[in-house]
């Protein structure tokens, strides 16, 4: 291993000196001593400590039960073990949790589990399997943990999981965030493995003669992660580089430094930006592009937006950021709007039905301000989302009196230059405009007769012509906090 190599491996990964590893010279004490040092080093589990290790019975998790329950003794650790049966493998799922509750009694070790159906979570939840499953597992892991006093949940991830995902990140097009791949410790989550190869795990339980569990379906070229584990990384590993594992690994750890001054940089901005319960959107809009993306997932995470947030969904953010005020924008699960110098983040609330008259001078709305007035002629007429420009005497000939109010069942609406009228509904599925949104888009109207929608457009049936002698212009000033 070079000198360059060493000065990048915080984690201790190894480039094999060859093509498979000598397995007659393993040692499980050295070995041992590598896992300890990893834990140590990362600060992982302190003496005396207590931790919970997420035991499904397979080579990696039941090798970090042995290793923990062998260092347990040096470091006054108390280990204990959960098994979490995901109810869908039928009875090898049961063989799997006798095997995990059998295997802890023989080393001591107290033993907790818990089966759900987690095709029927997954049914509910509208999440794929796999993700049901995750979720589920993690929840149940927590509880036991904050249950039994345990300081941190043990996972068995290792060396070739982590390239795993790395790869799978790199595949789907992720930023730099998602090529960091796995850390030692988060969010209450430790790996005390990562530094560790899958054969070497293996090879220590050969060692140690323990016997563990193989899930079938993990030997099944199915599915993105399997496709990755059996057939992209060995080729690679065969014809391309020989240590494509560590050398994805020690890439992720290289980009993690990047990533962790990206972010600190970013915090420091979003807090220098922060003023009046908004965010001055003049300076986040001057940031350069890497610091600016960051500071807006902040914004929104603190906000709530904790996942489901894309690219797509920053970028439209930046791009509110030069908007006129007012200028709203959906995100999933918050909403960002622009007033005056800054840019607010929010959950969205439930659209409160109103109805006001349409009268001159400033009209508050539960959804903004409108500035109403009546101008002879036509001049000043411009084409403005934002402003409705309405022929006064077409809008007296419709026989009722125009109202500001939220979006009703059975509206219509005949955009200037459309054919004909058509459901408010249709017209904005059409363009596309969320449920939650439509019901948050203030609008002119005479009875259901649509004559104006914030955003969108004016009616034909009230259209600034030749012919019009005035005009009712009524601007959307936004929403002010």
């Amino acid at each position: 291993m070079s000198d360059s190599y060493n000065d990048t491996a915080g984690f201790g990964y190894e480039f094999p000196a060859g093509s498979a590893p000598d397995r007659s010279a393993f040692s499980a004490d050295e070995f041992t001593e590598k896992v300890e040092a990893f834990i140590t080093g990362n600060s992982l589990i302190p003496e005396g400590g207590s931790v919970l290790i997420g035991l499904s019975g397979g080579a990696d998790s039941v090798a970090l039960l042995r290793l923990l329950t062998r260092l347990a003794p040096k470091h006054g650790w108390n280990i204990r073990a959960a098994h979490f049966n995901h109810g869908i493998r039928g009875v090898g799922a049961e063989e799997d949790e006798l095997f995990c509750r059998n295997l802890c009694e023989e080393m001591g070790v107290p033993f907790h589990s818990e089966t759900a159906d987690v095709p029927a979570a997954a049914r509910e939840r509208g999440l794929s399997i796999e993700t049901a499953g995750r979720l589920l597992r993690y929840d149940f892991l927590s509880r036991v943990a904050e249950a039994t006093g345990c300081g941190a949940v043990a996972t068995a991830h290792h060396m070739d999981d982590n390239a795993e995902s790395i790869m799978l990140h790199l595949i789907r097009g992720s930023g730099l965030a998602g090529l960091t791949g796995m850390k030692p410790a988060r969010d209450g989550l430790i790996r005390p493995l990562l530094n560790c190869r899958k054969q070497e795990l293996v090879d220590f339980l050969e060692n140690e003669g323990i016997l563990y569990r193989t899930d079938e379906t993990n030997l099944v070229p199915e599915g993105s992660r399997n496709r990755v584990r059996l057939d992209i990384v060995p080729y690679m590993e065969e014809h391309i580089n020989p240590a494509i594992v560590p050398t994805l690994c020690s890439m992720a750890e290289l980009l993690t430094r990047d990533e962790a001054y990206l972010s600190a940089e970013a915090e420091r901005e979003l807090e220098a930006a922060r003023s009046g319960g908004g965010f001055l959107r003049e300076r986040i809009a001057a940031l350069p592009y890497p610091i600016k993306t960051r500071v807006i997932r902040l914004a929104l995470a603190e906000a709530g937006a904790v996942v489901d947030i894309e690219r797509v969904h920053v970028e439209a953010v930046a791009e509110l950021l030069e908007a006129r005020t007012g200028a709203r924008l959906m995100l999933p699960r918050v909403e960002a709007w622009t007033s005056y110098d800054l840019i607010r983040f929010g959950r969205p609330e439930p659209a409160e039905e109103f109805e006001i008259p349409l009268r001159e001078g400033l009209v508050e709305t539960p959804l903004g301000i409108f500035r109403v007035e009546r101008i002879s002629g036509t001049e000043g007429f411009v084409k403005d989302a934002e402003i409705a420009f309405l022929d006064a005497d077409k809008v007296a000939a419709l026989g009722e009196e125009p109202v500001i109010r939220t979006r009703r069942e059975g509206d219509r609406f005949r955009p200037v230059g459309s054919p004909g009228r058509r459901k408010l509904k249709d017209y904005f599925i059409d363009r596309k405009v969320e449920r939650e949104e439509r019901e948050r888009i203030p609008l002119i109207a005479c009875g259901s007769e649509v004559l104006f929608a914030v955003g969108f457009a004016a009616s034909e049936l009230v259209k600034v012509d030749d012919n019009t002698q005035t005009m009712l212009r009524a601007e959307y000033l936004g929403r002010t906090i």
